[in-house]
């Protein structure tokens, strides 16, 4: 028993040397404070368009990515969020998709791949079509939140002007957030559209225009399918066919805007003399009665008149990534 003492000694001197050095702070350092409890946790998105799971892909998804930062940083608060969301190697960088923040007045707040931007004011800048897509997200954003389709430059091209589809939401009444993926017309409008509004064309030249636009106005006819249908414009701007809306054929809507202030009939005329390609404003959808953004295909008919048909933008699987 007598020869077990010592080595009782000693263990416990090793454990009380051991606390010591655990609590006691080193002569002439700072006392260290417990970490933040408040930790940026890893953005993944919840669908399964994207196969690894790590690159927002999908409408929903892109979503999916705004609504975790915008939670994230209402719980932080926003000095904490900003920093983050300028850091090109945090974790709200997922490749080339990242979370961007503005204020109500345009100033950006953070731009993780132009830090040098960031205090400048955005609201006088337009994109390569001359959109002015600050002011755009920040009506989205003033109305609880939308897509919008514009071309920014992408980091992983050397800035190169591309086409993005952004989803923006408010953080708090000071400031918004947004992020959005890199896209390709082919994406948006895809073959299926293109075929129905070449099929579209193709009965109008056989059967006239009088027969053509009686069945593209007609709810039970063949070319309205819930909220896919033709739509039409003489070049004067006068509503041809528009199914869900019998009231407006006849009206002339050359100075109509869409609620973000787009003259997209306008724009329709331009594109469809051109040769024809895709036009995106923001409508009402007939089916959820939401105003999403719209993304159409038209083309000209007859040197006359034009027709075309959409998609509407919404939180859903249309995959968007390029």
């Amino acid at each position: 028993m007598r020869q077990g003492l010592p080595f009782i000694a000693i263990l416990i001197f090793l454990i009380v040397a051991a606390g010591c050095t655990t609590t006691a702070p080193q002569t002439g350092q700072p006392t260290t404070t417990p970490a933040s409890t408040t930790e940026v946790p890893p953005v993944v998105p919840t669908g399964t368009a994207s196969p690894d799971h790590r690159y927002p892909s999908t409408s929903l998804e892109i979503k999916e990515y705004v609504d975790h930062a915008a939670s994230w940083a209402e719980k932080s608060g926003r000095h904490t969020a900003l920093a983050a969301f300028n850091n090109a190697s945090g974790p709200y960088v997922t490749g080339d998709v990242y979370i961007y923040a503005l204020d109500y007045s345009g100033i950006a707040l953070a731009l993780p791949f132009q830090p040098g931007m960031v205090g400048t004011d955005f609201r006088p800048l337009k994109d390569a079509t001359g959109k002015p897509y600050t002011d755009i997200e920040i009506q989205l954003a003033q109305s609880g939140g939308g897509y919008i389709l514009y071309r920014y430059p992408y980091p992983a091209a050397n800035g190169t002007s591309t086409l993005k589809i952004s989803y923006v939401r408010p953080v708090d009444d000071t400031y918004w957030i947004g992020a959005g993926v890199y896209t390709r017309e082919d994406l948006l409008i895809d073959q299926e559209l293109l075929q129905f509004v070449g099929d579209a064309r193709a009965y109008a030249l056989a059967q006239g225009r009088e027969k053509a636009l009686a069945v593209f106005n007609d709810q039970s006819g063949p070319f309205l399918s819930g909220d896919l249908y033709i739509f039409a414009y003489d070049y004067n701007g006068t509503t041809l066919s528009w199914p869900y809306h019998p009231d407006q054929i006849g009206v002339n809507r050359f100075d109509a805007t869409d609620p973000v202030g787009t003259y997209h009939i306008q724009e329709m005329i331009t594109t469809a003399k051109g040769g024809g390609g895709m036009v995106d404003y923001y409508s009402t959808n007939p089916v959820t009665n939401r105003t999403d953004l719209k993304i159409s295909y038209v083309t000209d008919v007859d040197g006359t008149w034009l027709l075309g048909a959409g998609r509407y933008i919404e939180p859903g699987p249309m995959i968007l990534r390029a």
